[in-house]
Order: C-alpha cells, then sequence, then structure tokens
C-alpha cells in the first residue's frame, strides 16, 4: 500500500502502484482496462453471460480526448466487475500488491498467448473509438 511520496515514486518507477489495504484489494478500479488480452474461448464466454444476464456497457468520467479505456464492465457505482465470475484470467491472475516482476511476467504471458482486445468494441458494439483515436494520433504525427 502507498503510504509516503517515496513509496509513490517507487512504486511508479517499478510501473504498478499498490492501491491494496490490508493486503485485499480495495475496488479502486485502477487495473481495470478496456483493452485486455483475451482468448477466443473468454470472449466466447463474456458474450454468452452478458446475453444471458442483461449485462450493460458502464460509462465513465474521461479526462482527457474525449475516450474512455476504462472496462465496460467496471461499475464505478458499486465498485464492481459485472462479469466477475467469468472476468479474463489476465483479470483474475492480476493483483496490484504482487511483486512487479511476477506482474510483468503474467502480462507478458498473456500478451504473447492472446491478440488485445478493445473491450468496449468488442462486447457491444457501435464506433471503434480505439481505431478513431490511432487516426487522429496519426494525423497529429504527420
Amino acid at each position: 500500500m502507498i503510504g509516503t511520496i517515496e513509496d509513490l515514486i517507487k512504486a511508479d518507477e517499478q510501473g504498478v502502484t499498490d492501491f491494496t489495504v490490508d493486503g485485499k484489494c480495495s475496488g479502486c478500479g485502477q487495473c481495470c482496462s478496456d483493452l485486455l488480452p483475451l482468448s477466443r474461448a473468454e470472449i466466447d464466454r463474456i458474450h454468452r453471460y452478458i446475453r444471458s444476464h442483461n449485462v450493460r456497457e458502464h460509462h465513465h468520467s474521461v479526462i482527457a480526448v474525449g475516450f474512455d479505456f476504462t472496462c465496460p464492465f467496471r461499475d464505478n457505482v458499486k465498485r464492481v466487475c459485472s462479469i466477475y465470475s467469468v472476468r479474463p484470467g489476465i483479470c483474475r491472475e492480476f493483483k496490484c500488491d504482487y511483486d512487479p516482476r511476477r506482474i510483468q511476467t503474467n502480462k507478458e504471458l498473456f500478451h504473447r498467448r492472446h491478440d488485445v482486445v478493445y473491450m468496449r468494441h468488442e462486447f457491444f458494439g457501435g464506433i471503434d473509438s480505439f481505431d478513431v483515436l490511432v487516426n487522429l494520433a496519426k494525423g497529429a504525427m504527420k
């Protein structure tokens, strides 16, 4: 858990900030990303779950650029995952107080095995704003 400015700087240098409280997940949602490596089986399982449980997309406040990069299954009001029982493997394996080397190894393993999926687009369709963002960034670099 972050206790001092020095702890925060050290955690940032390691690439992961420990937001746990007394060693338990605080439910802060800092790890809930819209871009995750998923297997085809995970995608199919999540699609079936959201259809059978009538799961709706969650929208979040956006600070920059106008794109919501928080997982669409993150309910910020209740501070829970609306697909928790079928959440992806990378979500099951992650805990922000793990040793940073373990976190990086797990991340690399999932990224080698699976393609990164834009969760919001995959499960709720609509305009693929990630592609829009990439194209905007490319245009800005010209």
